[in-house]
């Protein structure tokens, strides 16, 4: 079930739209969306009950491991769909036909969106249409658990057509190895990111060019990776996981990395960068010229060598030699 009108100011008129900050031009005038923060979490009201009594059983299992579907839109979607995860425990169990608040920010203030309930996999999905969609701009939103105030943070952006992209691999593409995070997760060893990653990425954020970060990692890692991304200084942009914990490297990786980039279509995707053969096919079938397919040496290089050999792909050593031209593109 959905409750789907935005709630507003006190008269219920919806509440406008403005970044967090008062309105001040985008960094450079390329930028078209704003982007809009929120201090803290939403008051979401004190706990509920539950619909079931066995979903306190759930909850008792240990740690949430909620995760909401960080929203792609684009300006002209008569529909956004929000939708996500609601899990406890280690073994990632299901939270079945529970009711989840969303809120969304606008204007530096947290409005709730309405309810949804979740599926017999745990899943939640609200349909925004007419003029309770979200618009342009990149924004906040919460998901709040009704039985236990249980939550997690993700990301709306809708944007124009006219708006740019990038897309990017994370895992071995950011990350100082492609099994970084696996060891992470594995010891609780910090994942190291390679050197000036995020400062090409922010001059790429200072032409207005967006990122989309696109890994094969499973969605139960998205607070993980999203946490990951803001520590190591990298600018804010929606993450897109596959549902399934484990993406086979290979034609699996192709598939969703091809579905994930079907979501930018809308866009001007302004590059594609990764570090193994998966990315380059995947970034080819989504249209790039081999200029614009940008490929960290050299962890697979010998992977890599028939494409580099045809030229299907640009190669780089460093960070530091990709941050001139994401600042000029």
């Amino acid at each position: 079930m959905c409750a789907c009108a935005r709630q507003g100011g006190p008269d219920g008129a919806p509440t406008p739209d403005a970044p967090s900050t008062p309105d001040a031009p985008a960094p450079d005038a390329g930028t078209i969306t704003v982007d809009v923060q929120c201090a803290g979490l939403p008051d979401a009201g004190p706990s509920g009950d539950w619909r079931h009594t066995g979903s306190s059983v759930v909850a008792a299992l240990g740690d949430p491991h909620h995760r909401g579907t960080d929203l792609i839109a684009v300006s002209a979607d008569t529909t956004q769909v929000l939708d996500g995860k609601i899990t406890y425990g280690p073994t990632d169990k299901d939270l079945e036909d529970e009711d989840v608040d969303l809120f969304a920010c606008f204007a530096g203030a947290w409005t709730k969106l309405g309810t949804a309930r979740t599926d017999s996999d745990g899943r939640f999905a609200m349909m925004l249409t007419g003029d309770a969609r979200l618009p342009v701009g990149m924004r906040d939103l919460y998901l709040s658990v009704v039985g236990d105030r249980s939550g997690a943070e993700f990301l709306a952006f809708v944007a124009p057509p006219e708006q740019r992209v990038l897309a990017s691999d994370i895992d071995g593409t950011l990350t100082a190895s492609e099994n970084a995070y696996p060891v992470t997760v594995a010891t609780g060893a910090p994942t190291e990111v390679h050197p000036h990653a995020a400062a090409a990425f922010q001059a790429g954020a200072g032409r207005g060019i967006v990122p989309v970060y696109i890994s094969a990692r499973g969605d139960r890692f998205t607070q993980d990776t999203r946490d990951w991304l803001a520590q190591n200084g990298f600018p804010r942009g929606p993450i897109h996981l596959p549902r399934s914990i484990v993406t086979v490297p290979g034609d699996d990786t192709i598939e969703f990395k091809v579905s994930a980039l079907q979501l930018l279509e809308p866009f001007e995707l302004v590059a594609g960068i990764g570090n193994r053969a998966t990315d380059v096919e995947a970034y080819t079938q989504a249209g790039l010229v081999p200029a614009r397919i940008l490929i960290k040496l050299d962890e697979f290089l010998d992977e890599l060598g028939d494409d580099l050999a045809a030229n299907r792909a640009t190669g780089f050593a460093s960070y530091e030699e990709i941050a001139p031209l994401l600042a000029t593109w």
